[in-house]
């Protein structure tokens, strides 16, 4: 698609009317109108976020907490268990909601019986246990418990439960339950009770299967594998009920299991079985908790259940506050709703919509835009729940990573959902990811959840949107413009300004940044004093001065001119402002004072820019001669934080990274100064100064002498850039879209070091580096966030340099080295702006060694 042409078919696409025309029929979206009021009303919390994870969980309606909170500011709700008025009113209320969950489900209590839980996993746990399994023996094939592959973890898991019972385990393929053979009804005579798993819902694909399969199984009309014996199904109805009605009355599996956070956002934790009641006197009840027991004895093995199926699986306290709660969300979704009918036809119009524009994208070369995974190219309400699942493809027809993909969305405040879902099966079958490939990628460093999107140029999982109750045509258009502006768009603007690198300006020192005003003298020793081993460094600098001793057997320099250390920065608060240096002291965790601070919310949460972009706002620096670090902010009074770490306050833990780092709290007036400038109750801390954390695999393991200790540092002790990949990337991006100075457009990269080399990149191939008397390690590229995309002195989001790094580095958003202390060099040293970098490249060399 060329030209006018193309803008007038996409605006026609991405347009209200065409949505409306080809996708309405007259009551199929927005609740008879009312869902632009609904949305302000009741989501207001979402502003300008995109939110399409509703598989993960919907999200609650405002007035849910505001009826509940009414309720329990006039109801004295004590424990269910106990027999006084309060108690009384629980037991009550909990079992009238009991009877609400089986009237949402057309189910009678004659029927079915509703257990509480923690969660779905919790209920499909519960039916391994209880389940009446026929162990496996010489005499007897035993019990079997079938589950089809298009299943989410928790049901794949129950096999685990069946190795230690002797019972027998078959995957099954959707195919081969569709191509299943005809009624074999004389293999049902048997007594073995045997349980078949499916999913009524695709949680990967939005795959709806057939619920008519439950009662062709229980009858024998068709089965997962030929045994004789009575065949049970477990429905996991968790994804499907969230926007689609199940009847039980007309479809009767023995166990369903759902989680209400899926239905409507809150209360979370709170899941349910739904057992049938014919299969219920066959149940197995092992352990027996508070409240279960009709009576035992604890001298003799003597336990009575209850009668109550509900009392008898229920062990302990359930929580009682978060099932009263359900009350309010049902009547709250009725009321903004009409119910599951109209849900499942607004989110079906949407996820229509969505797939029909997404589908036709097309590059200028007439590639498709993505490939999406659907278990049917008929998307009918009956055969697809509101899911689509794909990977983006680039214009060559290869896969962009599913990791780079979420940050770009990012950038448009879209929140969707990245990788195999917990649902390893589906994933490799619509990926067509063999056995050995799933192991390989595993030792190649792999695992579920991580961000290692490909492995050789193939993608280990994919990308899913979803819609809920309270999704809108502008959430759809906005996701879709995001694919077109970010992907189609940017393919087509390849054209760029050529600029002279002589000419890409150069951030300098100013004078009021020079090196008297930071505490250093003209020999470069830093007065002051501090800590251990800070008090050391500052004492001792003076002595570093002198020839490096290493031996470097192999340098090089670029187009005959050496390649300089231009920059030096430090970041004293991790995500606040640069420090600026001419000259500064290296010690053991990198250059000294260096995210030794950081800011937390109020449940100890490591702040970044992600979170609060006013942070660049802040900014540090550091006083030796005073021994202070000073923080200012426009606007604000400055205050002052000693260099001194108190022993005397209380050592706290708090979590970088994944890691826990020991700390303490700097004070109240941090506290309220940080209050005042972000208007939200934040503290500073700093790492203590005799705890050690490690960089890299390293940490998992012992820790040896060559071990570099970190700071509050992602990743590694150093980050360096290279101005020459700087104006190379600035060279791809449509001055007509960005006009950031390039001073600043380096800011954006937050490096520790900056060097002046007239070769975009060449860093990539470093192995080690050589500054004044100091060795680097080169530890791996940083890949970068969206960080990238604030402006460090004004705090405003501009998307261009993101857009353009991930359209320019062959799939992934690196840009920078890491590096690491290398134990060639002594504490303390000085790095000097202005300094001659020499370098090896990535290849074996022989080690340095001293003199």
């Amino acid at each position: 698609m060329e030209g006018e042409n193309t803008t007038m078919t996409l605006e026609n696409l991405l347009s209200f009317s065409y949505f409306h025309k080809y996708f309405i029929n007259s009551s199929d979206y927005g609740y008879k109108g009312t869902i632009q009021e609904m949305r302000k009303k009741e989501f207001s919390r979402i502003a300008d976020v995109t939110y399409l994870d509703h598989i993960g969980t919907t999200l609650f309606p405002e007035s849910l907490l505001q009826t509940f909170m009414a309720d329990l500011s006039t109801h004295v709700y004590g424990n269910p268990h106990s027999n006084n008025l309060s108690s009384r009113l629980t037991h009550d209320t909990i079992e009238y909601v009991r009877y609400r969950i089986l009237q949402h489900f057309n189910a009678s209590p004659e029927d079915y019986s509703v257990i509480f839980t923690s969660g779905s996993t919790a209920a499909l746990k519960l039916v391994a246990e209880i389940f009446p399994w026929t162990p496996r023996s010489s005499s007897n094939a035993g019990s079997y418990f079938c589950y089809l592959t298009d299943n989410h973890t928790s049901v794949v898991g129950i096999r685990e439960n069946m190795k230690m019972l002797y019972v027998s385990t078959v995957p099954v393929e959707p195919e081969d339950m569709l191509q299943s053979e005809s009624p074999t009804t004389e293999l049902l005579n048997d007594s073995t009770f045997h349980l078949f798993s499916y999913p009524a819902l695709s949680n990967f694909s939005g795959t709806k299967y057939p619920l008519s399969w439950i009662k062709k199984i229980q009858t024998g009309e068709i089965l997962p594998i030929r045994a004789p014996g009575k065949w049970c199904v477990l429905l996991d109805a968790a994804s499907f009920v969230s926007t689609s009605p199940l009847d039980l009355a007309v479809y009767q599996p023995d166990f369903v299991t759902i989680s209400f956070y899926k239905i409507f956002g809150f209360p979370t934790g709170l899941g349910a079985l739904i057992v049938s009641n014919c299969i219920a006197n066959f149940l197995r009840k092992n352990y027996f908790g508070g409240g279960t027991a009709a009576a035992y004895l604890s001298k003799e093995d003597f336990f009575v259940p209850k009668d109550s199926i509900s009392d008898r699986f229920e062990d302990g306290t359930v929580p009682f506050l978060d099932i009263i709660s359900l009350k309010h969300a049902f009547d709250t979704l009725q009321k903004l709703t009409g119910g599951m009918e109209n849900i499942m036809n607004h989110t079906h119009a949407l996820a229509s919509y969505t797939y029909s524009v997404l589908s036709a994208l097309r590059y200028n070369n007439g590639q498709p835009v993505v490939h999406i995974y659907t278990g049917s190219e008929v998307r009918t309400i009956d055969v697809q729940g509101p899911i689509i699942n794909f990977n983006v493809m680039d214009e060559n027809g290869g896969t962009i990573g599913y990791s780079q993909v979420d940050k770009l969305a990012s950038l448009f405040n879209i929140h969707l959902r990245t990788g195999c879902f917990c649902n390893t099966g589906a994933c490799q079958k619509h990926l067509g990811i063999s056995n050995a490939e799933v192991i390989r990628n595993l030792q190649a460093g792999h695992i579920c959840g991580d961000n290692m999107d490909l492995i050789d140029g193939r993608p280990t999982g994919s990308v899913r949107i979803s819609f809920g109750f309270m999704s809108t045509f502008e959430d759809a258009k906005a996701f879709l413009t995001f694919i077109v502006d970010t992907f189609i768009k940017k393919s087509s603007q390849r054209t760029v300004q050529i600029m002279d690198y002589e000419k890409f300006p150069i951030i300098s020192l100013s004078q009021s940044e020079s090196s008297e005003e930071k505490g250093i003298d003209s020999s470069g020793k830093i007065t002051g004093s501090t800590r251990v081993t800070q008090s050391q460094i500052l004492s001792n600098l003076s002595t570093v001065e002198r020839a490096c001793k290493c031996k470097v057997r192999k340098t090089m320099t670029t187009n005959n001119k050496a390649i300089k250390l231009s920059h030096i920065y430090i970041y004293p608060i991790k995500s606040c402002a640069a420090f600026q240096v001419s000259r500064w002291p290296v010690a053991e965790q990198g250059l000294l004072f260096d995210r030794n601070w950081m800011i937390v919310n109020e449940n100890g949460v490591c702040l970044s820019q992600k979170q609060e972009p006013r942070l660049c706002l802040i900014y540090p620096s550091i006083d030796t001669i005073k021994n202070i670090m000073k923080i200012q902010a426009k606007g604000m009074p400055s205050i002052e934080i000693p260099l001194d770490d108190n022993l005397t306050i209380q050592i706290s833990q708090n979590k970088v990274c994944g890691d826990r780092v020991n700390t303490y709290d700097c004070g109240e007036e941090a506290a309220h100064w940080l209050f005042c400038f972000l208007s939200h109750k934040y503290r500073l801390i700093r790492q203590s100064s005799s705890f050690h954390r490690y960089a890299g695999a390293q940490r998992k393991g012992p820790v040896g002498a060559s071990s570099s200790s970190l700071s509050l540092v992602n990743e590694a002790q150093y980050l360096l850039i290279n101005t020459a990949s700087i104006f190379h990337l600035s060279q791809q991006i449509p001055f007509r879209e960005y006009t950031d100075p390039a001073d600043q457009m380096t800011q954006r990269f937050r490096a520790n070091l900056v060097v002046d080399s007239k070769i975009p990149f060449q860093e990539e191939e470093w192995n080690e580096l050589f500054i004044d008397c100091l060795h680097f390690k080169v530890s791996g590229k940083c890949t970068r966030c969206q960080i990238i995309c604030i402006n460090q002195t004004t705090g405003e989001k501009k998307r261009e340099i993101f857009q353009t790094l991930a359209s320019s580095r062959e799939g992934k958003t690196t840009f920078g080295m890491y590096l690491q202390n290398s134990t060639c060099s002594s504490y303390p040293s000085l790095l000097t702006v202005g300094s001659e970098v020499y370098f090896t490249l990535r290849d074996p060399i022989e080690d340095c060694s001293e003199n």
